[in-house]
């Protein structure tokens, strides 16, 4: 009897699900202030009102949006000004919303802009350089695609790697373009791609860099849309399952993507079409319960359900609270029809440092212990530890020499951009 205890104890390790065997080596958010502006005292500058994006050169300079002035602010390594870049309008280098900003290393950069069908692109030292237009797109309308798209810096100055948009929006713009009859000249990446795309010229110039797995649905997960119907066209939001895993990534130093495409912990470095290297930790996921589904549902009936005390827009002639009823019964009836993955995956987020190291939020809709922590991976692949989930968070930026940038606000709720500088054993 004795020796049977002993080999079922042995086994418990090896029949045991591996979510219950991961042990976490525990890292500290006690990271070293190096500058911050904003607040309620802030100069002219640095009066924030929106927590826009982010994002630093490899110089260590910061590029914030400011959505209320309509311009870039670029700040200096110690925090100081350094300049603001456009302003609103509707000529060469002026913005009307901006949408998306990427910098390049060596201080260039890209803003993507609603209202414009295209990219600015401008010089290190804040110029306008050129306008490159998006290029036709088979079952979508060029500004509403393009503008949910997930853009990063490319390996060089003037390409960027980006995400296909996706493609059930994809199918009803490309709806709305038959309608009006429109005829689109090519096809493009869907939500599951990454293309490369070169701005060298007046149109995009994209090529698919990383094509990720795609989840099996039944053939009648995309039916046919009909634009006079409400409902059908709300039937969109059910066409991919709840849980289904996304397309994570981001690009990492030198032209490699570090991606997840599946609900398991694995993490995939790829460039040039060839997997480089595998990140893995013993996680498994969630399986699927009747209480995972029940709170699901329950969230989605809520969000289809807003407060009914919220003022209702009157427009001359037109009934808009019967409208709004329309819209909620079609959205009701939408979620509804949604079906769920069979486990929920564990990888919530994926981001990748200038120096190389991949930083990965997970998710856990059982264990609230689990829910948001924050795994690290060096340059080679190695596990360093994990963040817990109080704290900070995922930073807004990465940066040379191991800058992180965060969004920070005060008791009144006005905003503060917040520069720290990692631990050594997190930065090269």
């Amino acid at each position: 009897m004795r020796y049977r205890t002993r080999a079922i104890a042995l086994l418990i390790p090896i029949l045991s699900p591996p979510l219950l065997w991961a042990q976490n080596v525990p890292l500290s958010w006690d990271f070293d202030e190096v500058w911050r502006a904003g607040g309620l005292h802030a100069s002219d500058w640095a009066q924030f009102t929106w927590r826009g994006q982010v994002a630093f050169d490899g110089s260590g300079n910061l590029y914030v949006v400011d959505l209320e002035a309509h311009h870039i602010v670029k700040v200096g390594p110690d925090g100081s000004l350094v300049t603001t870049v456009g302003r609103e309008g509707e000529g060469p280098g002026e913005f009307g919303w901006i949408i998306d900003l990427i910098v390049w290393p060596d201080g260039s950069f890209v803003v993507s802009d609603l209202g414009r069908n295209g990219l600015q692109l401008f010089s290190a030292n804040g110029r306008f350089d050129r306008m490159v237009r998006w290029r036709p797109a088979t079952g979508q309308m060029d500004l509403s695609a393009n503008m949910s798209r997930v853009m990063r810096p490319g390996p060089s100055p003037g390409v960027l790697y980006a995400q296909g948009a996706d493609a059930s929006l994809g199918r009803m713009f490309g709806a709305m373009a038959e309608l009006m009859g429109t005829e689109p000249e090519e096809e493009s990446a869907d939500e599951r791609m990454i293309e490369a795309l070169d701005l060298a010229d007046d149109v995009v110039a994209g090529e698919t860099v990383l094509e990720a797995w795609r989840p099996p649905r039944p053939d009648s997960a995309n039916p046919e849309i009909e634009l006079g119907d409400l409902a059908s066209m709300m039937s969109i939001i059910a066409e991919a399952p709840v849980f289904e895993p996304e397309l994570l990534w981001d690009a990492l130093p030198g032209g490699a993507i570090a991606y997840a495409d599946s609900s398991t912990y694995t993490i995939r470095i790829a460039r040039d079409g060839a997997v480089l290297k595998t990140l893995t930790r013993p996680i498994a996921p969630r399986p699927l319960t009747p209480a995972i589904e029940s709170r699901a549902r329950e969230e989605m009936q809520r969000m289809a359900n807003p407060d009914s005390s919220a003022e209702v827009l009157e427009v001359p002639g037109f009934d808009f609270a019967a409208a709004q009823r329309e819209a909620r019964a079609a959205l009701i009836g939408a979620y509804g029809d949604m079906t769920f993955y069979p486990e929920v995956p564990v990888i919530a987020e994926i981001r990748a440092t200038p120096d190389g190291f991949v930083w990965v939020r997970r998710q856990d809709p059982v264990n609230e212990d689990n829910d948001g922590l924050i795994d690290v991976f060096d340059p080679e692949g190695n596990y360093v530890g994990t963040f817990p989930k109080e704290g900070l968070r995922m930073p807004s930026a990465f940066g040379p020499g191991g800058l992180v940038a965060y969004w920070e606000t005060d008791d009144m709720d006005i905003p503060s951009i917040v520069v720290y500088r990692l631990p050594e054993n997190l930065r090269r």
